[in-house]
C-alpha cells in the first residue's frame, strides 16, 4: 500500500510544503514530475492516516497541478473531494465537483486539478477489499471487483455530504484526541468507509472513464510533437499541421481536455521545465546561465520570459537558484520542517495546541479567497 515517504510509526502523519518537487515525492516516495499550471506561490498539506486495512490520505493544494500518471500496483483508490475551486480533468474527461473517483492504484492516468484542490484518498489493497465484501455479502461486487479500472460516480448529494462529514470529524478527532489508538474505534471508522464504497459501487450511477478521448489524444500526440522540438518549438500552426486538424480544432481538443489553450499549454510546461532544470543544475552545483536555459526552452526575450516565470511561479528565476543554493549550503530545517518534525513527534496530532492551530491556520486565507472568489 503506498504510504507518505518518511511517514512515522504513528498512525497520523502530517506534511507541508511550499516547493511542487517536495511535495510530490513525499505524496508518491519517488521522484515524480508534477507542473504548476496556475499563478502564484504553490502550497500543499499532505495528512495520512493509517487505519488496520485502509489508508486515508488527505491532500490539500494551493494551485492547479498537472499529475503524471504513476502506478500503486495492487490497490484501488477511492477519491472523495471535499472542497474545490472548479472541475478536474481526468483522461480527458470533466471530472466536475464533488463528483467521487475509484481508481485502479496499478495505471493512474494524468490529473489536471483545480486551482484549490482538498481532496480525500482511500487507499486499500484490492484482494483485501473483495474478501471484505465477500463476508458481507457482496460476492457479485468482490467479483467485479476485479475488472473495475476508472469510475466517476454520481453520488446523491445527500450522501456526498454525509461522507464529507465523516471525513472532516475525523480529520477533526486526529488533531485533538487519541481515539484511533483503540481498535473499536478504527473498525468503526473502517466500516463506515467501506460502506460508503460498496454503496457508491452498486448506485448505477458509475461513468467509466477507462478510455482516453479522441480529444485529448490528439491534444497528447501535439504536445508530445512540441516537447520533441525544443531548440525549435513549433507554433499552434505547426501543430495543427502536424497532427492533422484545424487551429479550431486544436483549440477544442485543449480546452476540453486540460481546460487551456494550446498556446498557453505550451507556455506553462516550457516555463515548468526551464524551472525543473535551473533547481537540477543548482542542486548539481554547475554553473548557470540562466539566459541560456530560457533560451533553449525557446525563451528568447528576457524580460517577457522572466516576466511570465515569475507571474506562474511568484518568483524570478534567480530567487529560484537562490533558494537551492541556500538550502544547499544550510544544515537548519525550513518552518515546515520543523512543524513537521514537532508533529511527528507525537504518536497522533493534538499533543501542542498552539502548533495544531498554526496548521489548520495555514490554508485557511487561500481556502476562503479561491472559494468564494
Amino acid at each position: 500500500m503506498p504510504a507518505l515517504a518518511d511517514a512515522t510509526s504513528s498512525r497520523v502523519s502530517d506534511f507541508i510544503s511550499d516547493e511542487v518537487g517536495e511535495y510530490a515525492n513525499r505524496l508518491t516516495g519517488r521522484t515524480l514530475r508534477i507542473e504548476q499550471f496556475s499563478a502564484g506561490r504553490f502550497s500543499g498539506r499532505l495528512t495520512s492516516l493509517r487505519l488496520d486495512h485502509v489508508q486515508i490520505i488527505r491532500e490539500r493544494t494551493c494551485q492547479s497541478l498537472m499529475k503524471p500518471g504513476m502506478a500503486w500496483p495492487g490497490v484501488m483508490i477511492f477519491s472523495l473531494p471535499v472542497a474545490a475551486s472548479g472541475d478536474s480533468h481526468f483522461n480527458g474527461h470533466v471530472l466536475s465537483f464533488p463528483s467521487p473517483l475509484f481508481v485502479d492504484g496499478a495505471d493512474v492516468p494524468p490529473l489536471l486539478t483545480p486551482r484549490y484542490l482538498d481532496v480525500v484518498h482511500l487507499v486499500v489493497d484490492r484482494q483485501w477489499l473483495a474478501g471484505y465484501f465477500k463476508g458481507i455479502g457482496e460476492c457479485r461486487l468482490a467479483d467485479d471487483l476485479f475488472a473495475v479500472r476508472h469510475l466517476g460516480f454520481n453520488v446523491s448529494a445527500e450522501r456526498n455530504a454525509a461522507m464529507r462529514r465523516v471525513i472532516t470529524d475525523l480529520f477533526d478527532a486526529c488533531g485533538r484526541t487519541h481515539v484511533f489508538d483503540f481498535p473499536a474505534s478504527r473498525n468503526e471508522l473502517q466500516s463506515s468507509l467501506l460502506r460508503f464504497i460498496a454503496e457508491a459501487l452498486t448506485s448505477g450511477r458509475s461513468t467509466s472513464m477507462n478510455s482516453v478521448t479522441s480529444q485529448k489524444k490528439v491534444a497528447d500526440h501535439a504536445l508530445d510533437f512540441a516537447l520533441s522540438r525544443r531548440d525549435t518549438p513549433p507554433g499552434v500552426d505547426d501543430l495543427c499541421r502536424h497532427v492533422g486538424v484545424s487551429r479550431r480544432n486544436l483549440q477544442d481538443c485543449f480546452q476540453n481536455s486540460f481546460g487551456t489553450s494550446p498556446s498557453r499549454f505550451l507556455r506553462v510546461v516550457r516555463l515548468n521545465a526551464v524551472r525543473r532544470e535551473l533547481k537540477m543544475l543548482a542542486a548539481a552545483k554547475r554553473r548557470v546561465s540562466i539566459g541560456d536555459v530560457a533560451a533553449s526552452w525557446g525563451f528568447w526575450h528576457w524580460s517577457r520570459f522572466a516576466d511570465s516565470y515569475r507571474e506562474l511561479f511568484g518568483e524570478l528565476p534567480s530567487q529560484t537558484l537562490q533558494v537551492i543554493r541556500s538550502s544547499r549550503h544550510s544544515t537548519s530545517t525550513t518552518g515546515f520542517d520543523r512543524l513537521d518534525k514537532s508533529y511527528q513527534e507525537g504518536p497522533v496530532f493534538g499533543r501542542n495546541e498552539a502548533l495544531d492551530a498554526t496548521r489548520h491556520a495555514w490554508l485557511a486565507a487561500d481556502q476562503a479567497r479561491w472559494l468564494e472568489g
